[in-house]
């Protein structure tokens, strides 16, 4: 497969709708057709419930942050600086996991002999079945690490070991490697390193995005061109797809997919940031996206994959999709991987494009809904604090829905983001400092919340 050339609707760029749900003409309740029946935002607000307490349900004396929620639904990842989540003092910011089945919390930035983390990098990831959480560290969790540089480990919970990813097996060089993800089964951890001893293919002496299969002890560069070029420039933000087959991430490399323009009529900030799609199966690279003008997009950092693989989500202030209105603030596209197709994912109730940024949180298991935070005060009756809210909406009917609450109904006096849906569509978790989502938090920080869609 060639890199998708995009020549099938508009004549200069072909760019053509993508085939989710279809939204709502501007004014109009119709659709074109049903999908299966799904987590839909509305109805009153369920349940919503603080996680980032201790097993005894008593609150953190600091604030907790990072959240993502196993698919399965039954274990809550989170960072916290707090020091009595479990008995005896904690020290320093660690990663946690909570059963919130049994209430259980336990620290899994930790060696396989207890010692502690330092020096955490800002994300984390977590298998299906929560048992296998993937981080990266300073400090020297397992005795192979002899480096001075960040590397990346993994902590099986069911056995309490913790498991160095970023090793050769020899001393390593002094690079970082940071920003992990995991596929759903927990054998795929994707991450983006400075090193450059994991293959004899990483000679360009920048960041580059690598796969690491633990079953088979091998580590594979994903951040090349399909016929194998090196970026020119450093790559990272890497994310997998659930099945771990693609891999995406982001790059100001110009040498690993084509562009429909020439290069040196591209005139941008610098630096200009695009994001790529590796599939590790055909070994084929392309453009994440590709604007109106025909040009790779320029994206933010917070890439995501829909449960099913098929849609790669991404954030862009750029016209996308060829509806021809002005696009104004950033909004929330999503790219079917099977045809090339794009939409545009979050409207306004009467079709208009919001006026103010969207930051996207995914996609419910059946694609249906899509999750975001965004301050316009336009999106659901009864939002008057001008706070970033978390709404879901439905992408066959158009109707927006608020999921962050107060038990009353209320907007709440504070702001949401960070939503992880779990797979099964009944459980959307999230941050918030907003101190009315439920009674007694009195805290005065940022905490971790489950909320019970269904």
């Amino acid at each position: 497969m060639r890199l998708l050339r995009l020549a099938t609707a508009l004549p200069a760029v072909g760019l053509c709708l993508l085939t989710l749900p279809a939204s709502p003409a501007h004014g109009s309740t119709e659709t074109s057709h049903q999908p299966p029946a799904a987590s839909s935002p509305a109805g009153p607000p369920p349940l919503i419930e603080r996680v980032s307490v201790t097993a005894d349900g008593q609150q953190a004396n600091g604030a907790s942050w990072g959240g993502i929620l196993s698919g399965d639904g039954h274990t809550v990842v989170f960072v916290s600086e707090a020091s009595n989540l479990l008995p005896g003092a904690t020290p320093g910011i660690q990663i946690y996991a909570k059963d919130l089945r049994t209430e259980k919390v336990e620290v899994v930035s930790v060696g396989t002999d207890g010692q502690l983390a330092s020096g955490l990098g800002g994300r984390q990831a977590v298998s299906a079945n929560g048992r296998f959480v993937v981080f990266d560290a300073q400090s020297a969790l397992d005795a192979s690490d002899t480096n001075e540089g960040a590397d990346v480990y993994l902590r099986d919970r069911w056995k309490g070991t913790t498991e160095l990813l970023t090793t050769k097996g020899t001393k390593a060089p002094d690079g970082r490697s940071f920003g992990a993800s995991i596929s759903t089964d927990g054998r795929y951890v994707s991450f983006t390193s400075l090193r450059s001893d994991f293959g004899p293919k990483d000679t360009n002496g920048t960041g580059d995005v690598y796969v690491r299969d633990r079953q088979r002890g091998t580590t594979e560069l994903v951040s090349v061109a399909t016929d194998g070029t090196q970026g020119d420039a450093p790559s990272s933000e890497s994310l997998l797809s659930p099945d771990g087959r693609q891999a995406t991430f982001t790059t100001t490399a110009k040498t690993l997919f084509p562009w429909t323009r020439p290069q040196q009529a591209v005139k941008r900030p610098v630096p200009y940031v695009t994001f790529g799609v590796h599939d590790r199966r055909t070994e084929q690279t392309t453009a994440g996206a590709y604007n109106h003008n025909g040009l790779p997009a320029k994206v933010s950092y917070e890439l995501a994959f829909s449960a099913d693989s098929r849609y790669l989500l991404f954030q862009s202030g750029e016209r996308i999709v060829p509806e021809g209105e002005p696009t104004g603030a950033w909004n929330y596209y999503a790219r079917d991987l099977r045809t090339g197709s794009y939409r545009r994912l979050v409207l306004m109730p009467d079709g208009s494009v919001p006026q103010r940024t969207v930051y996207g949180q995914g996609l419910s298991p059946d694609n249906r809904t899509v999750y975001f935070t965004c301050s316009d005060l336009g999106l659901s009756p009864g939002d008057t604090n001008a706070e970033w809210h978390i709404y879901g909406r439905d992408l066959v009917t158009g109707k927006i829905a608020r999921i962050t609450s107060t038990p009353e109904g209320h907007a709440p006096a504070g702001g949401s983001w960070g939503a992880s849906p779990d797979r099964s569509g009944r459980s959307l978790l999230f941050t918030s400092d907003a101190p009315d989502l439920v009674a007694g938090d009195t805290n005065g920080a940022q905490d971790v919340f489950v909320r019970r869609l269904r």
